[in-house]
């Protein structure tokens, strides 16, 4: 059924920011119209891993209990350095599947008012130069939904953002994949911790195990920075189940619960452009995925809660429409910009196998690198604390 045809707001995407956005909206008295070119639950390729800024965007949508309620909670992260030696860092995290959380996200925002259609957004509607919404392809035909403003939550869709006149890059700067298992039970038991490992052979990529709710594991890897090699994406996963003593206990006796499946990602805000007059972009539109990590739930959930914010003053008249999009790109990089470049560090640090292995060293032998990577994923402090040359100095004598 295609949507109504005007609203305040006309959300393209209902992941996580776009549904962060919506609920947001509504919560404020906008009317909103949210639409995905797939029905829901749909899946969706990610690590399913939820740290400090998710859960802290879960708490403002009103959606912490509901989603905790449901997901694996764990407070210990295991970080495997390639020579195979582990630092623990302590922490707050969650996982669950990516297609139960958008729908339990999407479903407290239409709970909340916001109307839902299946549609794929063709082309802007243009007044002048500014965007009044979207002309949409949906199981009826087509219409143009006519909207105040148009956010663009359509992930790393470059087709989407061109024919919104946003510029993304022309190929991605990251790739990941990964797969489900079930495990038994005692196998289960075993493994109450996330484990991120990296591999001297495909840094700065790593493997990932993360427990999900009802005995299920999100085993997969990433390749970060390393142009031409995405292709073997395949081949690392294939390694790492293989090789990383944990993957290979799981899979010895867990039964796999549908098939391998990569994506590519756009990280660290490279080449973002965060909107246009009548249109704000949130998510990975503006590769609002960390480096490093390919941490994206937190960020996502972050960037739509921040352009709702804007668009919900704006609509109340306690903002100019003028500049709306270079305010918000301004914002987001001011608030989270020295987070980004610190990771961007990071990943380049990670390319480094002797690097990686001398931080677990000292991380196990001091207390300075253990407690900045537990404020890094917590996102308290100075993010460079750590992940710059003053940090690492500090990390060989602390």
């Amino acid at each position: 059924m295609c949507p109504t045809s005007s609203c305040d707001v006309l959300i393209l995407g209902a992941g996580p920011a776009g549904s962060a956005a919506a609920k947001l909206l509504v919560d404020s008295g906008h009317q909103v119209v949210i639409v995905d070119q797939r029905a829901f639950p749909r899946d969706k390729v990610c690590g399913d891993g939820l740290i400090s800024d998710a859960l802290g965007a879960l708490m403002i949508l009103g959606a912490d209990d509901t989603v905790l309620r449901e997901a694996f909670r764990g407070d210990e992260l295991r970080v495997y350095a390639p020579a195979g030696h582990h630092v623990s860092v302590s922490g707050e995290f969650a996982c669950l599947p990516r297609a139960r959380l958008d729908a339990l996200l999407l479903d407290s925002a239409t709970a909340a008012g916001a109307r839902f259609s299946v549609a794929t957004a063709i082309a802007p509607l243009l007044n002048d130069n500014r965007i009044a919404g979207a002309r949409l392809r949906c199981e009826d035909g087509e219409v143009d939904v006519a909207a105040r403003f148009t956010i663009l939550a359509t992930g790393s869709n470059v087709t989407v953002l061109e024919a919104f006149g946003l510029s993304a890059p022309p190929k991605p700067d990251a790739v990941a994949g990964r797969a489900y298992y079930q495990a038994t039970p005692d196998v289960a038991a075993q493994v109450r911790h996330l484990s991120i490992a990296f591999d001297r052979r495909w840094c700065p990529g790593y493997g990932w195990v993360f427990p999900g709710p009802d005995n299920r594991f999100n085993i997969g890897v990433g390749l970060f920075g390393r142009e031409g090699e995405h292709g073997r994406l395949r081949e690392y996963f294939d390694e790492f189940c293989r090789t990383f003593p944990i993957a290979a206990m799981i899979l010895k006796s867990a039964t796999p619960v549908g098939e391998f499946r990569g994506a590519p990602m756009r990280n660290g805000l490279q080449q973002a452009q965060f909107g246009r007059p009548g249109l704000l972009a949130a998510g990975e539109a503006i590769a609002a995925t960390y480096a490093a990590t390919g941490e994206g739930i937190g960020k996502a959930m972050e960037s739509g809660l921040m352009a709702a914010v804007l668009i919900s003053e704006t609509l109340m008249g306690e903002r100019s429409a003028d500049g709306v999009e270079q305010f918000y790109e301004y914002e987001f990089r001011r608030r989270f910009g020295s987070r980004y470049h610190a990771y961007q560090v990071g990943q380049h640090w990670a390319g480094k196998a002797w690097m990686l292995n001398l931080l677990a060293r000292r991380a196990n032998a001091g207390r300075f690198v253990r407690s900045e990577l537990e404020a890094l994923l917590a996102e308290r402090g100075d993010a460079s604390g750590l992940l710059s040359w003053s940090g690492l100095f500090r990390a060989l004598v602390s």
